[in-house]
């Protein structure tokens, strides 16, 4: 039996690797399939983080130009505030110097009316912290400062009032002075 090789067209597979061999060429396939899928993660990270830093660049974009808008507008408002501000201390003041006001041309003219023509007065002094009076004056008779005395007791304005007996000891050209206490809510 003579057979031809191309008759027999069989070939004849022999394996002549070793079982190492067999093993270290199966590690280098399970090595190079996890060599390209690393490559494949590497190469999916570095998408990914190219697509993250461009967001990041338009996210920080908007968030200036947001920033900015916001700065111009608080500016702008910063101003009105402060002259709302600047107004409201000025009302305030205004408030608190009309709450203090005391009408002390209503005590004048309650004490002119009070006065005989021929008494006058050289010092006259309001204290406004200690609600008192004082007035030194002359008067040309006792009995129009006896009077005199008697109308600032009848007035609501006047307290205690402080009338010294020297005050009468002469009968003409008395030189006089008189303190009292102040009821100002009564002005």
């Amino acid at each position: 039996m003579n057979y031809n090789a191309e008759e027999l067209n069989i070939m004849i597979i022999l394996n002549l690797v070793s079982a190492e061999q067999k093993k270290e060429i199966k590690l280098r396939h399970i090595y190079g399939l996890i060599k390209k899928i690393n490559l494949t993660l590497v190469i999916i990270a570095i998408a990914i983080a190219i697509t993250l830093l461009s967001a990041k660049v338009i996210l920080q974009s908007k968030f200036n130009e947001i920033v900015e808008q916001t700065t111009l507008v608080t500016k702008t408002n910063q101003g009105y505030n402060n002259s709302v501000r600047e107004i409201n201390n000025k009302l305030n003041f205004v408030a608190e110097v009309q709450n203090d006001f005391i009408p002390w041309s209503k005590l004048l003219a309650a004490l002119a009316l009070t006065t005989p023509g021929d008494i006058s007065f050289y010092y006259l002094k309001i204290d406004a912290e200690a609600k008192t009076i004082k007035i030194k004056g002359r008067a040309l008779r006792r009995d129009s400062l006896l009077g005199f005395k008697n109308r600032l007791a009848d007035n609501a304005s006047f307290k205690e009032i402080d009338f010294p007996i020297q005050n009468i000891l002469e009968k003409e050209n008395i030189d006089f002075e008189i303190n009292a206490k102040l009821d100002l809510s009564s002005i």
